[in-house]
């Protein structure tokens, strides 16, 4: 344990890992950015139809993740633990993707649970690869700053995906299907996931997992002590809270921004220009975020970032916005606020992991990763089943031409339902007791027990 508190990862193994979470998020921004709007406007669906679609396969997604982080930190292989399942998944994952994005010729009740079945097999094969890679982080590395670091450059990683698939996205669309989106969509979702098989294969041969046992050996019990565990760990549960209302409100601002910008603003040409601006401005603010949490905390780092992003939704509500460059300076600063997100949800989740085995003599590891995840996804599934009963309440049709008070609801939805959630964040973690200085106690404490 001493060895592993001093150690210091090399470059090569923060960048390995890093450019990870490029294939993890050429999914999962895929999936967040544009599935419902494929749905509507593209397959044809109502709203609620293609909400209540994405509800079920996330609601599926997020159950499955604890149970798959259970099996995962069980898993022993001459390859590792969590390294097998980046080279064995993303075959699989890859072709659900491209199904995922696939219009059937089918109509009715056939194509709602063609599109369901589609949606359940994605959301598992995703599972079966996300949840080992992000458990990877604690296995790696115990230092809190350094997973600080680690987490940085996941972090860059993961928002080069998310970056690429904003860009590129509609501009592939239009380039090969032209007025047919449907073919553009195929092609996209292949690009995609034949992109993501080549990264995490690098991933695999250049992060390696640890000689030594470095905690995994202190995973132990059945999945019901797991879960008494963690439901005694207070940080877990502040950090899952956040995120949980974080989550929920904020996508009403993210999967609206394509509606709001296609109907409210004629912009539907300019959609990768938008989603990119935001998404590239979040990812020059992560060095800016990275540091400041090294220097002042996760915790402060937190409520700062937060601030932020609830300062520049109140301006995109009150703002009466008329043109490209007003829309684009807009999702700048909101995408600024929330550049910190990644780096503090997926540094403050290790050290939650220590504070639980001090705490209860029981280590669960990749179980709390599923946990996490579960609550992630779980926001998104609630609050896209939501969003998709309110566009049909607001009288939103595809490809028509909307009133002015649907258009006004839209921007009301969008802004001030995240305003709420982040503000209620901001609550929450104030009261996240773990800082640097307490997490090195908890491992001197496990060390001492080892002995």
């Amino acid at each position: 344990m001493t060895q592993s508190i001093v150690e210091r990862l090399t470059l090569k193994t923060r960048i390995g890992y890093g450019i990870g979470d490029i294939a993890i998020c050429l999914y999962w921004s895929g999936v967040g950015l544009y599935l419902l709007y494929f749905y509507t406007d593209v397959v044809g669906i109502s709203g609620s139809l293609a909400g209540l679609i994405y509800f079920i396969g996330m609601a599926w997604d997020a159950a499955t993740d604890p149970f798959m982080g259970y099996i995962a930190e069980r898993t022993r292989t001459k390859w590792g633990v969590y390294r097998p399942y980046l080279l064995f998944g993303n075959i699989p994952l890859a072709l659900s993707f491209v199904l995922l994005f696939w219009v059937p010729p089918l109509e009715g009740s056939s194509l709602f649970f063609f599109l369901l079945f589609a949606n359940l097999l994605h959301r598992t094969c995703f599972t079966l690869v996300s949840v080992p890679f992000s458990s990877l982080t604690p296995r790696i590395t115990s230092d809190s700053q350094e997973r600080t670091n680690l987490t940085g450059f996941r972090m860059l990683g993961a928002q080069t995906g998310t970056n690429l698939m904003a860009l590129l996205a509609f501009p592939i669309i239009f380039w090969v299907g032209g007025e047919d989106e449907s073919m553009g969509f195929i092609f996209l979702a292949s690009v995609a996931g034949i992109t993501a098989i080549l990264i995490h294969s690098i991933t695999f041969l250049t992060v390696k997992e640890p000689d030594n046992d470095q905690g995994i050996e202190r995973v132990g019990g059945s999945l019901a002590d797991a879960a008494k565990a963690i439901r005694r760990n207070k940080p877990f549960w502040l950090v899952f809270s956040a995120t949980l209302i974080v989550g929920i409100t904020t996508i009403f601002f993210g999967n609206n921004l394509i509606y709001y910008t296609k109907y409210a603003l004629d912009l539907h040409e300019h959609q990768g220009t938008i989603l990119f601006t935001s998404g590239i401005v979040a990812f020059l603010s992560i060095p800016i975020w990275w540091i400041i949490s090294n220097r002042l905390g996760k915790k402060i780092t937190w409520l700062i970032s937060s601030t932020v992003t609830l300062s520049s939704l109140i301006l995109f509500y009150f703002y009466d916005i008329k043109t490209l460059n007003e829309l684009l300076f807009l999702v700048a600063f909101i995408g600024f606020g929330s550049g910190a997100g990644g780096i503090l949800f997926w540094s403050m989740l290790p050290d939650t992991i220590e504070y639980g085995e001090v705490l209860t003599g029981v280590r669960s590891e990749s179980s709390l990763y599923g946990f996490m995840t579960f609550a992630q996804k779980g926001s998104i599934a609630i609050a896209v089943l939501i969003l998709g009963w309110v566009l049909d309440a607001i009288g939103y049709q595809a490809n028509q031409a909307m009133s002015e008070g649907t258009i006004d609801n839209m921007k009301i939805i969008m802004t001030l339902i995240p305003i709420l959630g982040i503000s209620c964040s901001l609550i929450i973690i104030y009261f996240y007791p773990i800082d640097s200085k307490m997490h090195k106690d908890l491992l001197r404490q496990l060390q001492k027990e080892e002995i």
